[in-house]
């Protein structure tokens, strides 16, 4: 039996595609959440304040705000209070370093382009047990050309650092490795 006799010929191109994707449905793929085995029982997250033991200051609101947001896009946990959180993730800033990337061009002891690097670490504890889940080190980097207000400069990629750092700490928690 052809059943491509009762679609006009404009539409049995999309209704070939339509069969070949209900007959590849059932080919081991699935939809939906699939979280690493050490985050099995885990559906909340709570973020604690990060330490900072850097030289730079107010850097540990931005880096939990910064990771709460960064959750919260990734949409895998829902970020919580300590109290109803399955799990607290702890950080700590340890240190922010400035390498210099590209000198000038006629001049090579000055320096063109930075690249900034902030190193956290974190630990995913178990707030129940106390166990800790999953826990490392991360180091968020950025560059930036430098002006003649090098710490403005310095001060205005800092954010940027702290958000690859984040996306790093979310894909990790979230994905496993």
């Amino acid at each position: 039996m052809n059943l491509f006799r009762f679609f006009p010929p404009a539409t049995r191109v999309p209704a070939s595609l339509l069969a070949l994707g209900l007959l590849l449905s059932g080919c081991g793929y699935q939809v939906g959440e699939i979280r690493p085995t050490a985050m099995k029982g885990i559906r909340t997250i709570a973020v604690q304040n990060f330490g900072n033991n850097s030289y730079e200051p107010r850097l540990e609101t931005l880096a939990a705000d910064t990771l709460i947001k960064q959750f919260q896009q990734d949409g895998t946990y829902t970020v919580v209070s300590d109290i109803r959180a399955d799990a607290i993730l702890y950080g700590e800033i340890a240190k922010v370093q400035r390498r210099s990337l590209r000198s000038l061009l006629d001049n090579v002891l000055a320096t063109d382009e930075f690249q900034l690097e902030v190193t956290v670490f974190y630990d995913l504890t178990d707030r129940v047990t106390g166990r800790s889940i999953k826990s490392g080190t991360i180091i968020g980097r950025t560059s930036f050309f430098t002006s003649p207000d090098l710490q403005q400069d310095e001060r205005q990629a800092m954010p940027l650092a702290i958000q690859d750092a984040a996306n790093q700490i979310v894909s990790t928690v979230t994905e496993g490795f």
